[in-house]
């Protein structure tokens, strides 16, 4: 089942001669359960891709379908729902909110969206994350490797049937980093069979 289509995307910055073509012709398809890299040297475009995929920035031209869905052919309302309904981030900076604690960050989607939250969903986030005994911990309490796995907690908290992560494995190529729980993520429990091929 494909899940994901983007035809003839482009994204185009300046004009004359500082303009930039971050994206030209972009034309892809994955299917539910496929995991795909983008793979590129500084500047090559690769968050301008996952944030057009994402809804977060308007393509020059092109179109982006989730799951039959045209993300451009709505409205920035419904697809500002629509996003956050269906679609996971992980941002290279975290995006933690620094006031909140860790369980208040994981749940804020769902908060957001005037949904109660799960407590065994997150529970079994924060235990799967090793974050259980961090939960009342503020951001700045956290290291670097366990702000990243509040991000991916927090990505995966409403179920999407998409995960952008964007340079996943940068933060932990830096010297001293403990890393995100890879292992950990890959055993997050589902409720359905069906979720596992998401």
């Amino acid at each position: 089942m494909e899940i994901l289509r983007t035809e003839h995307l482009c994204k185009v910055y300046g004009t004359g001669e500082a303009r930039v073509d971050a994206l030209k012709d972009v034309s892809f398809t994955l299917r539910k359960g496929e995991f795909a890299a983008v793979v590129g040297e500084s500047g090559s475009g690769k968050s301008t891709l996952l944030n057009c995929i994402g809804g977060l920035d308007t393509p020059t031209s092109g179109k982006v379908w989730l799951d039959g869905q045209d993300m451009f052919g709505m409205k920035e309302n419904q697809r500002t729902v629509f996003r956050r309904r269906n679609i996971g981030f992980v941002f290279q900076s975290f995006q933690l909110v620094e006031e909140l604690n860790v369980e208040q960050n994981l749940i804020f989607p769902m908060l957001l969206d005037h949904q109660k939250p799960d407590k065994k969903r997150v529970d079994e986030i924060l235990e799967v994350l090793g974050l259980e005994a961090r939960r009342k911990h503020l951001p700045g309490q956290l290291s670097g490797g366990q702000q990243q796995r509040v991000a991916i907690g927090r990505a995966l908290i409403m179920r999407p049937m998409l995960v952008l992560a964007d340079e996943p494995t940068g933060f932990r190529q830096q010297p001293g980093c403990d890393g995100p729980a890879d292992e950990g993520v890959q055993a997050l429990p589902a409720d359905d069979p069906d979720d596992h091929a998401q």
